[in-house]
């Protein structure tokens, strides 16, 4: 039986992406393991976000297509990089975001930015997209990446804890 992150490494596969960029996570560590893991995929880890989206950015101008793997609160650090630079030249890109600040969070600091998320990416014109069970992901991958690298934008995606089983407190 298939895991929500092998789906997804496969789905991501299977739509043509093969640039992944990502600041280390918890609750994405069984995905990025699989896409390290993979010998066509290019996976690179950052120090900040805003670096995944500019190296995201340029693999674009190589001719890549790219996913960029954050946690929901890291989508902050992010912002210039997407609105300056990605949104500004019609970079396209997928942002698989890992929800913080939502269902079963223990971390108070997290709730306010995590609430913010869906407001803030619509008030860049970012499209946003749960993938809400492991079932539709396939689907939803495939929508997003025809959105994302036909329509030269950016799109969002959410793991709602609820699939993921989110951060958990140690």
């Amino acid at each position: 039986m298939e895991t929500w992150s092998s789906t997804l490494a496969r789905a991501l596969k299977a739509n043509g992406v093969r640039m992944i960029t990502y600041v280390p996570d918890e609750v994405t560590g069984h995905l990025l393991d699989q896409l390290h893991a993979d010998p066509e995929c290019t996976v690179v880890c950052a120090t900040r976000e805003e670096e995944a989206v500019s190296v995201l950015a340029g693999a674009y101008l190589g001719g890549k297509r790219g996913a960029i793997v954050l946690q929901g609160s890291g989508l902050g650090n992010s912002l210039n990089a997407l609105s300056s630079l990605v949104i500004a030249y019609q970079i396209p890109m997928l942002l698989i975001i890992s929800e913080r600040g939502r269902l079963g969070e223990f971390n108070p600091a997290q709730v306010p930015f995590g609430r913010a998320i869906p407001r803030i990416l619509d008030a860049l014109g970012v499209q946003l997209f749960p993938l809400d069970s492991a079932e539709r992901i396939d689907e939803v991958i495939a929508g997003a990446c025809k959105l994302a690298f036909e329509g030269l934008v950016p799109v969002a995606l959410t793991l709602p804890t609820l699939m993921t089983g989110g951060k958990t407190l140690r």
